[in-house]
C-alpha cells in the first residue's frame, strides 16, 4: 500500500484482485489468439490499466490529509439553544453531536481537532474519552434548588446526624425540614431569598439499622414542594478502653476525659500527685488502679493517651512493652504535645519536627483561634496527616506495625469548649482519635467510591481483606466480579450497575458478618445536586487554559473521475480498435 493512501473497501481487496487477474488473463488469452492483427502489447497494456482503474473505482482509494479546523459541538442535557446558535455563527461548518452517556463516541472524536461541550456536561465516568482532544466547556448556570448536600451516610448510634448543604436562589420563606422515616419533623431551617445559601440540620438517631430520612422543601404555608431521600446506615456504637497518663492533672485532660466519658467509652485516668503517689479516676468502668503497666494491663486497653513528659519519663522496659503492643496487637498511642516532644528526636518521639514560628491555628468552621507550638510535623510515606485544618497539618499519625502513634501541635483545644463550640471540639477529637485507636478486627473492610449511586449507572467500590479465597454476592445472589490490585494484594475493586433502587447489599457467603449496604437513587432524586456536581466536575476537567486545536490525519476520498475516464477511454479503444484496424 502506498504511504498515506488507503482503501475504503479494504475488505473487498482480495475478491477484487482475483476478479481483476481473471479478467486480465482472459483478455490476454483472447488477444494472443488474435495476435496476427498486431497491437498485442498495446491492447494488453490498455486492458491492464483499464482493469486497474475499474478495481480502484470499486475499492475507493483515500489519501491521509492533515486538518486543524474540524470542530464539533457536543450537546449535553439542558443545553441552551442560544449557546449553540452563537457557536454555529462563529464557526462556519462546525458539526453538531448529541451526547448519550450509555454510548461510546470515541470514533467520532478521533477525527475532530477541537470540541465544544454545552449544557450540563458529560458524565464523569466518560471523561476518559476526551483525554486526547482539546475540549472547551461552556457551562450552564447553576441550577435553582439544592446545590450541595453533605452528611455521613454511616454513623454510630448516639452520634449526631448532621446534614449540611447549599440551596441556590430559594423562594421567600421557604423551609427545609428534616424528617424521620415515618415523616415526623426533626429539625428545620428557614431560607431567605438571595443567592446560594448554606444550611445545617441535625438529629440524634435512637435505633440501629438502615433507614431513609427525608429532606423536604416547603413553602410558607407548609405545602410540600419537594422531598429528597437521605439514606443512613446506623450501626451500634463502638466502646473503647482508654488509659490516660499524666504527670499532673491538666485542663486539657480534664475536658478530654469528660468528652470520652460522655461518648460512653471506658476511661481510666492516672495522674501523678507526688513521687510514688497517684490519683486515679474511672469513667464507665470498674475501679481497678493501674500501678504497673504490664503486658496484661496493656492487653485490656485500645488506646493510651500520654503527655510527652509522662511518656518520656517511663522506664525503657515500659516503653518497649507499649511499642510491642503497637506493633503486634494494634494498640493506639496518642502523645499529648509538651515542649520536650519537639526536641528529643524521631527515635524517641516517632516524629520529626521543624520550627515554623507560627503560634496560632484556625480550624474550619470555627471562629476560635487556637494556640499551637511553633513547629510543623514533617510527613512522608509512613507519617500521614489527619484532616483537621487546611495548610500545614496540625496533627499526624504514624503506622507502627499493626498500631498507630499520633500527635499534634495544637495547645489547649479546650478553648473551643470555653467559646461554646462544643460541636467543633467533638469533631476535632473524634477525627484525631479515630485515626489512632485500635482498629476493630474485621475480615472485610468496604468502601464506596461512587458518592451517589444510581440505577443502571456504574457504582464503584473497594474492599480490603486478607482472606485468600472469598466471593462477593449482590442482593440477588449474583456473583460480583472483583479486580485485585497488582501491588497491594489485600485491596480489591469492583464495578456494578445496580438494577433496582433503594437499599442494596453486598455480602460474603463464607462470612455472615461482612455485609455492605448501599442505597441506589432513581433518576429523579437529588437531580439539582447531581446537575451541580456534574457542572463543577466538567468545569474542573475541561479548564479552558491555553488549549489549541490539535492536528489530525483524516482519510479524504481521492476523486474517482480520473479512474472513470481511464476505464471509459480504455474500453472505448478496445471496442473501437478492431473496427478501425481490423483485417
Amino acid at each position: 500500500m502506498i504511504d498515506g493512501v488507503s482503501l475504503t473497501n479494504q475488505d473487498l481487496g482480495i475478491p477484487v484482485l482475483i476478479a481483476t487477474l481473471l479478467l486480465f488473463v482472459g483478455f490476454v488469452c483472447k488477444e494472443w489468439l488474435e495476435r496476427h492483427r498486431g497491437k498485442f502489447i498495446l491492447n494488453t497494456s490498455i486492458a491492464f490499466f483499464s482493469l486497474i482503474a475499474l478495481a480502484l473505482i470499486v475499492l475507493e482509494p483515500t489519501r491521509q490529509t492533515e486538518i486543524t479546523d474540524r470542530q464539533a459541538i457536543l450537546r449535553t442535557q439542558g443545553f441552551a439553544a442560544r449557546t449553540q446558535d452563537s457557536l454555529l455563527d462563529a464557526h462556519k461548518g462546525i458539526r453538531v453531536l448529541d451526547y448519550d452517556p450509555s454510548k461510546a463516541i470515541g470514533t467520532e472524536l478521533d477525527s475532530l481537532t477541537g470540541l465544544f461541550i454545552i449544557g450540563n456536561g458529560v458524565e464523569p465516568f466518560n471523561f476518559w474519552q476526551f483525554e486526547e482532544l482539546p475540549t472547551f466547556y461552556i457551562p450552564n448556570p447553576a441550577p435553582i434548588g439544592l446545590q450541595e448536600i453533605n452528611y455521613e451516610k454511616r454513623i454510630d448510634l448516639g452520634s449526631t446526624l448532621r446534614i449540611k448543604g447549599t440551596f441556590n436562589t430559594p423562594e421567600k420563606n421557604t423551609y427545609l425540614v428534616l424528617q424521620d422515616p415515618s415523616g415526623n419533623g426533626l429539625d428545620s431551617v428557614q431560607l431567605s431569598t438571595g443567592k446560594a445559601e448554606a444550611f445545617s440540620l441535625e438529629t440524634i438517631p435512637k435505633v440501629t439499622g438502615t433507614f431513609v430520612y427525608q429532606l423536604t422543601e416547603k413553602d410558607s404555608s407548609g405545602v410540600l414542594l419537594k422531598s429528597e431521600p437521605l439514606p443512613v446506615n446506623i450501626t451500634g456504637k463502638k466502646i473503647f478502653e482508654v488509659l490516660i497518663l499524666n504527670d499532673f492533672p491538666t485542663f486539657e485532660t480534664k475536658y478530654l476525659k469528660n468528652f470520652l466519658a460522655d461518648q460512653g467509652h471506658k476511661v481510666v485516668v492516672k495522674s501523678q500527685l507526688t513521687r510514688g503517689r497517684y490519683k486515679f479516676e474511672y469513667f464507665n468502668t470498674e475501679k481497678v488502679p493501674v500501678y504497673e503497666i504490664t503486658d496484661k494491663v496493656l492487653d485490656e486497653f485500645d488506646l493510651i493517651i500520654a503527655d510527652a513528659d509522662t511518656y518520656f519519663s517511663l522506664a525503657k522496659s515500659v516503653k518497649n512493652r507499649i511499642d510491642k503492643q503497637l506493633r503486634e496487637n494494634g494498640l493506639g498511642l496518642f502523645l499529648q504535645p509538651t515542649s520536650p516532644l519537639f526536641n528529643v528526636g524521631q527515635r524517641a518521639s516517632y516524629f520529626t519536627f521543624q520550627r515554623d514560628y507560627e503560634q496560632e491555628i484556625q480550624l474550619p468552621s470555627s471562629s476560635t483561634t487556637l494556640e499551637k507550638y511553633p513547629y510543623s510535623i514533617i510527613t512522608n510515606l509512613r507519617v500521614a496527616p489527619i484532616s483537621l485544618n487546611k495548610g500545614k497539618p496540625a496533627a499526624v499519625y504514624k503506622q507502627v506495625g499493626l498500631g498507630r502513634v499520633s500527635t499534634m501541635t495544637v495547645q489547649n483545644s479546650y478553648q473551643l469548649l470555653l467559646e461554646g463550640e462544643e460541636a467543633i471540639y467533638g469533631k476535632f477529637w473524634t477525627a484525631l482519635l479515630d485515626e489512632t485507636i485500635k482498629k476493630e478486627e474485621t475480615k472485610i473492610d468496604w468502601e464506596a467510591q461512587t458518592e451517589m449511586p444510581r440505577k443502571d449507572q456504574p457504582f464503584n467500590f473497594n474492599l480490603r481483606t486478607n482472606q485468600d479465597s472469598f466471593q462477593v454476592m449482590d442482593l440477588d445472589s449474583n456473583l460480583v466480579a472483583l479486580l485485585q490490585h497488582p501491588l497491594i494484594p489485600s485491596l480489591f475493586s469492583g464495578t456494578v450497575y445496580p438494577k433496582q433502587t433503594g437499599w442494596n447489599q453486598f455480602w460474603v457467603p463464607s462470612d455472615s458478618v461482612s455485609k455492605f449496604p448501599f442505597f441506589v437513587l432513581d433518576s429523579t432524586s437529588w437531580k439539582s445536586v447531581s446537575i451541580f456536581k456534574k457542572i463543577e466536575a466538567n468545569r474542573e476537567q475541561f479548564r479552558n487554559e491555553s488549549q489549541k486545536n490539535r492536528t489530525v490525519l483524516i482519510d479524504r476520498p481521492i476523486s474517482l473521475f480520473i479512474f472513470y475516464l481511464i476505464f471509459l477511454l480504455g474500453m472505448g479503444w478496445l471496442w473501437l480498435a478492431p473496427k478501425l484496424f481490423g483485417d
